[in-house]
This record gives structure tokens, C-alpha cells and sequence, in this order.
């Protein structure tokens, strides 16, 4: 048989490969004919055959890819990823003899958008440890038939819907679950289920880190005593799904945050393409105060209260404190004055005031103290000098000031406390603008000052005046 011989029986292949199914090519279909004689043959390139071949067969791979998703046959491959964009993957048929998820509520959604909203069903895989897979099943309403989703979870207990969108814009709805995931600080994510071709396929997003519930830490900003984080929020409103994340960044330690009601969130809403991927969309302004509201002209403006505490006792004086942990004190006369403190709990303490013409505010420094007496010390006489001291079972001590900002009141670091019970301090910039820090408890005898807000102030020497800049 020569080249010549196979090229009728080539054409009448190929015909009938361009006619079949993209799905019903096989390898074998395509492989070339074996020779039986040796003749001199063309480069393969400039067979007009073979480039038609060639063609036929790119366009019938293109259409199994294109195919992935949505009216495309069922695959557990990735579905037509993009060179480094995100994967849409569709489940597996597992989970049938799984038994309902512990505490789990079966959702109603609308999934095939006839107007007949379908009872989903959580299944959750029986590993011991209540992480790992759950499926979603349900039967459509429309036809009868059977619809099931596979995903990994932080926490198979109680699976429910956190609500229901139409991020396509094609009528039906799409089924919003929580995972609860607690990995770097995050509160969690949403789930985004989607009917197509009978499954419920997991929706991906372009930008995860945009779609998160919860405190992220800012990448860097871990220092010794503290680090930085951005708020991260989502929501359902509409029939949309919303996400936001703090402008600024926020300081932390332990239990202890700088962050402020009214928080102003940049805002995204997510869209839902056809090729099963979330990409969100600039939707402006949000103020996070215990909801979500909208953005106002003094929104982003939060400044503390920066009011100063002004009451204050002196040798041969005694107060009472209410607020906080309850106490009485007195300043004894001596060398050193001796500070006198009696708690709630019967024990009367003293401490040395190894300051001159010393002051004890009435006012507890609250960001401080704990399960005990907590006091501000200042100086009549050296208006720089702050101290803090706290209760330690059956003493007082003195609290060592470590970090960035000196415990002092200078002219560039202004150092006071606050009626509300706040110690703070206020550095100068080059700007002409100032730098808040609060002081709070780090460890057991220390406090360090965490970076808050940037200030104005109209007159530097009455913290009442503070604006934002």
C-alpha cells in the first residue's frame, strides 16, 4: 500500500471524526495506517491532509475542554483552568451511606429556578475528628432527578445555609454555606454551591483573601510585642454576595486591640462566570460599626475620647475608687510617702513612692489592671514622670514600660490618662500631625503602648481638641 492508497480512506476518517462526539475520540481513532511499502513521502507538514487532520483534531479537543462546566459532560478533572487562575473541580459521587451532619439544618433553595426551592440535605464523612468532607445532596424539583455536591470543611457540625444569591444573573439560585476554617486568624469563608449539569459544584474565587470572615494579620508586622491585622468581613444583602476589608490596620496583643467602632471597609461584590469562578467587583464605601452601614461624611474620623482624667490625691489625702476593681487609698506622709490601698478582699497593702510631691489619680487606669488594685503616679514637680502600679497578690509593683514609646510626658511624647480610664500617649510626626498609642498589660509586670490612630489637634495642650487630620 503506498501514501497515495491511504488518502480516501484518510478523508473518510477524518469526515467521520469531525461528525462524532468530542467526548467519543479516542487516541486510537487518529493513529496513523501502517505502511507496507517504502515509497518517498512528503514532509508531514506539507500534506494538506495531514494539516486538516491536525486542525480536526485541535477542534475536538477545544470543544472536551471548552465542555468542562455548565452543559458539558461530567468529569472529576479540573475543569478548563486557566494558566494559573483558579481551578473548578466537580465532586466525586462519595458520601451516599453517610449519616447526617451532627446539629446539621437542611437548606431550601431554589436551585433549578423553577420556583420551587429544593430541600439540600448535609451528609458528613464519620472521621472521628468532625473535619473533612460533607455532601450536599438534594433531588431537583424540576425533573426528579438527583444533585450532589462534595466539600471540605473545617467542621462538619452544623452544616446549614448562611443564605442564598444569584451571582450568575440567570434565575436560579445559588446555595451560601460557612466553613468555619480558624487557619492565620480568619473567622472563615463562604462555600458557594452552584447547579450545574445535575451537580452542585463549589464555586472558586479569583481573590480569596478578599472573601474572608474575620482578623488577618498584615504580612511583616510582627514585632515583639505586638503585630498589625486588617478586618475582613462578608455578607448577603439582596441576593448578592458582599465582602470588605478595613482600610487601615489595626495593633494586637493577647486579648488587647486598637481598633475602633465605626471601621471603614473598602467593598467588593462577587460575580459568578460561566466558567464556575467568583470575581469581585469594586462596590465602594461601608462603615463596619455593629453592622454594616453606609459611608457618611465623617466616616473614617473615629477619634477616642481623649478627655483627661483631672482628679487626684496627694500626701495626707485619701479617695475612693468605684469604677473597675473597688478600692480605698491614701497617700501617707514619710520618706518616701507611702501609698496606702485597701481591696475588696480584706488585704491591705503599701508601696513606697519613691517620687517627689507625688499624685495618685482616682480614676483606674482599666486597660491595666487586673484582679487587683491597678494606679496612675504622676509628679507635682516633674510633670515628665508617669508611672503604673498594680496589685500582685500581697504587694504592689511598678509596671517596666518596653516597646517604642517612652512612659513619660514630654513635648513630643505627651503621656495622660483618660476619664475613661485609658492610659495614652501621643508622639509627634514631621507632618505636624500625632501619633496615638494605647498602653496595655504585655506579659506579667509590663506594659507596652500599641500604635492607634493619627491625630490633629488644634491646641496640643488640651487633648479635647483632637481631630482627625
Amino acid at each position: 500500500m503506498s501514501a497515495h492508497d491511504t488518502v480516501p480512506e484518510l478523508e473518510e476518517r477524518l469526515r467521520a471524526a469531525l461528525a462524532a462526539r468530542a467526548d467519543l475520540v479516542r487516541p486510537e481513532d487518529l493513529e496513523p495506517l501502517a505502511s507496507t511499502s517504502v515509497v518517498a513521502l512528503r514532509p508531514a507538514w506539507r500534506s494538506p491532509w495531514t494539516l486538516l487532520a491536525a486542525a480536526a483534531v485541535v477542534l475536538l479537543v477545544l470543544g472536551v475542554v471548552v465542555q468542562g462546566v455548565g452543559g458539558r459532560p461530567r468529569s472529576d478533572d479540573d475543569v478548563a483552568p486557566q494558566p494559573d487562575g483558579p481551578r473548578v473541580t466537580l465532586p466525586a459521587d462519595v458520601g451516599r451511606d453517610w449519616g447526617t451532619g451532627l446539629e446539621s439544618t437542611p437548606a431550601r433553595v431554589d436551585l433549578d429556578g423553577d420556583g420551587t426551592k429544593e430541600r439540600v440535605e448535609f451528609l458528613a464523612e464519620d472521621n472521628g475528628t468532625f473535619d473533612g468532607r460533607i455532601r450536599l445532596q438534594t433531588t431537583l424539583s424540576s425533573t426528579g432527578e438527583e444533585a450532589y455536591g462534595v466539600a471540605d470543611v473545617a467542621s462538619t457540625i452544623g452544616m446549614a445555609a448562611e443564605g442564598v444569591i444569584d451571582a450568575d444573573g440567570d434565575g436560579d439560585q445559588e446555595l451560601v454555606v460557612f466553613d468555619g476554617s480558624l487557619d492565620d486568624g480568619a473567622g472563615g469563608a463562604p462555600l458557594v454551591f452552584d447547579l450545574r449539569d445535575g451537580l452542585l459544584v463549589q464555586a472558586v474565587a479569583e481573590e480569596p483573601d478578599l472573601l474572608l470572615r474575620g482578623d488577618l494579620q498584615v504580612p511583616g508586622s510582627q514585632t515583639e510585642f505586638y503585630d498589625l491585622y486588617r478586618t475582613h468581613q462578608y455578607w448577603i444583602d439582596g441576593g448578592t454576595l458582599f465582602s470588605g476589608q478595613s482600610r487601615e490596620s489595626f495593633a494586637r496583643t493577647g486579648m488587647t486591640s486598637t481598633q475602633l467602632p465605626g471601621t471603614v471597609l473598602d467593598t467588593w461584590s462577587w460575580r459568578l462566570g460561566d466558567d464556575g469562578v467568583l470575581r469581585p467587583e469594586p462596590a465602594g464605601c461601608k462603615e463596619l460599626v455593629f453592622d454594616i452601614q453606609d459611608c457618611g461624611p465623617d466616616s473614617g474620623d473615629q477619634v477616642p475620647d481623649l478627655t483627661p482624667a483631672t482628679g487626684s490625691i496627694g500626701v495626707g489625702e485619701g479617695a475612693e475608687v468605684t469604677d473597675g476593681y473597688p478600692f480605698s487609698m491614701r497617700v501617707e506622709a514619710g520618706d518616701p510617702p507611702v501609698l496606702v490601698v485597701e481591696g475588696q478582699d480584706g488585704r491591705t497593702l503599701e508601696h513606697e513612692l519613691d517620687v517627689a510631691d507625688p499624685r495618685v489619680a482616682t480614676v483606674q487606669p482599666e486597660s491595666i489592671f487586673s484582679d487587683g488594685e491597678a494606679l496612675v503616679v504622676t509628679s507635682a514637680s516633674d510633670p515628665t514622670l508617669v508611672r503604673l502600679l498594680v496589685q500582685r497578690e500581697d504587694r504592689i509593683v511598678a509596671l517596666e514600660p518596653v516597646g517604642e514609646v517612652p512612659l513619660e510626658d514630654a513635648d513630643d511624647n505627651r503621656t495622660w490618662l483618660t476619664a475613661a480610664g485609658q492610659v495614652v500617649s501621643a508622639t509627634a510626626t514631621e507632618d505636624g500631625s500625632w501619633q496615638l498609642w494605647s498602653w496595655t498589660m504585655t506579659g506579667r509586670d509590663r506594659v507596652v503602648a500599641l500604635p492607634g490612630t493619627t491625630v490633629c489637634f488644634d491646641d496640643v495642650d488640651d487633648p479635647t481638641t483632637a481631630r482627625g487630620c
